[in-house]
């Protein structure tokens, strides 16, 4: 055998080994800049990690330019992620068309394994009249040029608005980070929604720096493992 064909041999045996070892399980991302969140267990991006990579209901995907990060609640569609904690177990979610008070007007966590940190109600108004020449915040993309809408979860606003001309449109409770007592006089309701998930259960993992993920053959049974594996 000559020394050529003897050193593509040992190169193709070399590459192989090191292919079979590689975890098919390492962190992926959307888009490779800083605002773009890492995905591991207990979610996993369809089409780059394979399906043993997630937990049932933590599907991730990106959008058609790999600008967005997706994750579809079964019956509310289409949200991005915009930041994981993973040992908090939190998500922060946001509207990937910029109208995001328009979802949380519909919002559903049926079906799906996310529900809010906390939550407040807020009472949607239609109004006739600009009510931002007294201080409250209009909804932008919900208003138009003959009316402006707007949200509070002031109980002292929703009984000043009942009695003008502003019509109730709903009242509906929004994911946040912290419930303000006394509620909100008015908020355009553009901040990222505020989720968490209680299954599966990686905290301890995660703040032992290991690594969490499903047992060899199962799809809900989940094991500690160091980062390295062993």
């Amino acid at each position: 055998m000559d020394i050529l064909k003897l050193f593509f041999i040992i190169v193709y045996f070399s590459l192989h080994s090191a292919t079979s070892t590689m975890d098919p399980c390492t962190e992926s991302v959307c888009q490779s800049t800083k605002s773009s969140p890492l995905i591991r267990f207990p979610f996993r991006l369809i089409g780059r990690q394979p399906k043993s990579c997630g937990f049932p209901g933590f599907d991730l995907s990106c959008n058609y330019n790999s600008t967005q990060t997706l994750l579809q609640l079964p019956y509310s569609g289409n949200f991005t992620i915009e930041a994981i904690d993973y040992g908090a177990q939190q998500i922060w979610v946001n509207d990937p068309n910029n109208c995001l008070p328009q979802r949380i007007l519909s919002l559903n966590f049926s079906g799906s394994p996310f529900t809010a940190v906390y939550d407040q109600d807020y009472t949607f108004f239609n109004c006739t009249l600009d009510y931002s020449r007294y201080g409250l915040n209009l909804i932008g993309c919900l208003s138009g040029d003959n009316y402006t809408v707007l949200a509070t979860s002031s109980n002292e606003v929703v009984d000043s608005l009942s009695l003008s001309t502003c019509r109730r449109v709903a009242t509906v409770s929004v994911p946040v980070g912290w419930p303000f007592y006394g509620g909100v006089s008015s908020s355009n309701l553009t901040d990222d929604l505020w989720l968490t998930w209680s299954n599966p259960k990686c905290r301890k993992c995660e703040s032992r720096g290991a690594k969490c993920g499903l047992k060899p053959n199962s799809t809900n049974e989940i094991s500690c493992s160091s980062a390295s594996g062993r």
